[in-house]
């Protein structure tokens, strides 16, 4: 099935700009296309939403420096800085590889799926940056702009480490690109909000959590502490954005709202990590894949992406009716009375939250 066919809705956005859905592979030459926003101007420079403003102060008083990071810290390619991911424990493929072939294998898989982080972040960078001139009351504007600049250091950050501490980096995947495409095309703030703040920072948040609990390299772990806190707020940005907008939207326009989400969650789904990572270890991608696709891990791994997601779209009035059926298709329904308000308030004040469970 081609693109067009699997994402509808995603792949009529794209046509606005000449593109379309790409299915599979990577992105490695820079593109380029046309984007339509609309600029709002607001007179209003009173406090109209508290909470937002409380959030922009708490934005302000987070900032951190990527540079003052303990770059000088030796990071061993040699030894084990991530575990080994557990879908591939029982593989036969996975078995006969050396312990030396194992080690790198983990650390190209991981280098792979952090490159995308950056590539992710890009995407964030640029959908804030249009958020600034779209989005319709000062409160927004201020927040949005300073999410710019925590965008700006997540790719610095995040793509110093993959080149002076991994030796290595990987393109984008074609999954990734296609929404990050979506979502800056798009004239309608809204969608811009769902698709990066609620989505891609929603699924990261999940991500990040994950490969944090199986990295054992203290640089690392500090970064992805501080990149965490950062995208705890822009998730809770979304949220008070959009909590009452779509409360006196007609049917029609919630279901154009419903498919967009329902399509970005599947094509982020598999976005993060390519075939090349395995490519490069001389393995077959397709024998890979069908490893992940019969391991429990990976199937719950992938309904922990949604713990933030799910609840996030019953608060902004979105999950109702044709999208519940679709997350109930998924398997992910279950997140709807999930408190994901208590991990995104544990992750921008420093605390520890515990992760919820897949059933």
């Amino acid at each position: 099935m081609n693109g067009e066919a699997m994402y509808p809705y995603i792949s009529g956005m794209l046509q606005r700009s000449g593109g379309k859905v790409r299915l599979g592979g990577t992105v490695k030459e820079q593109q380029r296309f046309h984007s339509q926003e609309t600029s709002i101007y607001s007179w209003d420079y009173g406090i109209d939403t508290p909470q937002m403003r409380k959030l922009y102060e708490r934005a302000k008083s987070s900032q951190w420096n990527a540079a003052d990071l303990p770059w000088d810290t030796d990071v061993d390619l040699e030894a084990e800085i991530f575990e080994m991911d557990p879908a591939w424990a029982q593989a036969d493929w996975f078995r006969r590889l050396s312990k030396k072939e194992k080690q790198r294998l983990t650390i190209q898989y991981n280098t792979n799926l952090i490159c995308n982080f950056v590539h992710g972040e890009q995407g964030a960078l640029v959908a804030a940056s249009q958020l600034v001139s779209a989005l319709p009351d000062m409160d927004s504007k201020l927040y949005a702009a300073s999410q710019t600049f925590d965008e700006a250091r997540h790719v610095e950050a995040f793509s110093r480490y993959a080149d002076e501490k991994l030796g290595d980096f990987y393109p984008c995947t074609q999954n990734l690109f296609n929404l990050m495409q979506a979502i800056t095309v798009e004239s309608r703030w809204d969608f811009k909000l769902l698709g990066m703040q609620l989505i891609v920072e929603g699924l990261a948040i999940s991500a990040f959590m994950t490969l944090l609990s199986r990295c054992r390299e203290p640089l690392f772990q500090q970064l992805m502490r501080l990149v965490l806190r950062d995208e705890a707020r822009h998730v809770a940005f979304g949220v008070l954005s959009l909590r009452d907008f779509y409360g006196e939207m007609n049917e029609k326009e919630r279901r154009e709202r419903q498919e967009f989400v329902y399509e970005a969650c599947v094509l982020m789904r598999g976005r993060l990590v390519s075939a090349e990572a395995y490519e490069r270890m001389g393995l077959d991608p397709q024998v890979v894949r069908e490893t992940f696709r019969q391991s429990d891990e990976v199937r719950e791994f992938r309904q922990l992406l949604f713990s933030q997601i799910v609840p996030n779209m019953n608060k902004i009035g979105l999950l109702g009716g044709w999208l519940e059926e679709r997350f109930a298709e998924m398997d992910v329904l279950h997140f709807r009375d999930y408190d994901a308000d208590a991990v995104l308030d544990s992750l921008i004040h420093g605390t520890h939250a515990a992760s919820p469970s897949a059933h």
